[in-house]
């Protein structure tokens, strides 16, 4: 591919809907600083270079199609708006992919495949957004307004409902992020992607609520929604030596533990109380009632030590992944 050229130049009403339309029907690429590559299809209008490297802001809009609002230096008119219809079809760590279709003037078909390198992020609203990198400490944001959940991997899934070109139907689309919990921080927890990029998204939500198949929590998604429960699925088990520790089920039968420590006690009958510790042994401010039905076996054994020591105990662990 050649070397883009820049584009300068101011349009009149009249030629402005045909230089749109050759953009629209262009062959599209993302360099290295997420710009927009455009390669015209023959035949190119005679004022218009082959190729141009457009800049801008991008968003996403309602239906989650990629939108770049072109600036100054290289856009059509400052403040035009260039919508790709586009879908959504992986997201990693640092990464999301698009596919964009576009037709000819004879009809053919041609797809491109956009590639935007960023990093995953959560606003003050819990919601999913990507930070497109245009430069030192510059992103563009990508905002995925819709809910998210979690799966029974403990993967966090996005869907969304977008228009169908043809028929005009609405189509539901998933888009799964695969990364692990934190849960070591009071009234917040973590997804992580890439600890080393800063990628993943750190939601507020209420208190942990233990349950049978995991831990349940509260969150809002969005400024206007009302609070939604989800669960981070996993059990429970206690040890003298290791402390309480809540194991993780992942994709393709991959287990991941997060170890506390506690300080213990009987709080009635067969319910053990647990207030959780830090790395730094500090109170997290995390209280957790487990029954001894939760904890399976290793809270019957557990349950008759802490009878023989007084209905108190302090355990050791470290609040740390083994």
């Amino acid at each position: 591919m050649r070397r883009s050229e820049k584009l300068r130049y101011s349009l009149d009403p009249a030629s402005k809907a045909l230089r749109m339309r050759s953009i629209a029907e262009s062959e599209y690429s993302i360099d290295k600083n997420n710009s927009l590559t455009c390669r015209l299809r023959k035949p190119v209008p005679s004022d218009l270079p082959s190729q141009l490297k457009l800049t801008g802001k991008w968003s996403l809009d309602k239906e989650h199609n990629l939108k770049l609002s072109l600036d100054r230096e290289t856009g059509l008119v400052t403040g035009d708006k260039l919508t790709l219809q586009s879908e959504i079809i992986d997201a990693k760590a640092n990464e999301l992919t698009f596919t964009v279709r576009t037709r000819d003037s004879k009809g053919q078909s041609h797809l491109s495949l956009l590639r935007l390198s960023g990093i995953w992020q959560a606003d003050l609203y819990n919601r999913l957004t990507f930070l497109v990198e245009r430069g030192t400490d510059r992103y563009d944001t990508l905002t995925f307004s819709a809910g998210w959940e979690v799966n029974k991997n403990n993967q966090l899934v996005y869907t969304y409902t977008k228009t169908g070109l043809k028929r005009k139907v609405k189509l539901t689309r998933t888009l799964t992020l695969k990364g692990s919990w934190d849960i070591t921080q009071k009234n917040r927890v973590t997804y992580v992607l890439n600890k080393e990029l800063g990628s993943g998204f750190d939601f507020k939500v209420g208190l942990g609520r233990p349950a049978k198949r995991g831990l349940m929590y509260e969150v809002g998604i969005g400024a206007a929604h009302p609070k939604k429960k989800f669960l981070i699925f996993g059990s429970w088990k206690v040890n003298d030596r290791l402390g309480l520790v809540f194991e993780l089920p992942y994709e393709k039968g991959k287990l991941d533990s997060i170890v506390f420590g506690a300080d213990c006690r009987i709080a009635e009958g067969t319910t053990l109380e647990f207030r959780l510790r830090n790395e730094l042994h500090r109170d997290l401010g995390l209280s957790l009632r487990l029954s001894k039905s939760i904890l399976g076996d290793s809270g019957n054994a557990f349950l008759e030590a802490l009878k023989e020591k007084g209905n108190i105990a302090i355990l050791a662990g470290v609040g740390i992944r083994w």
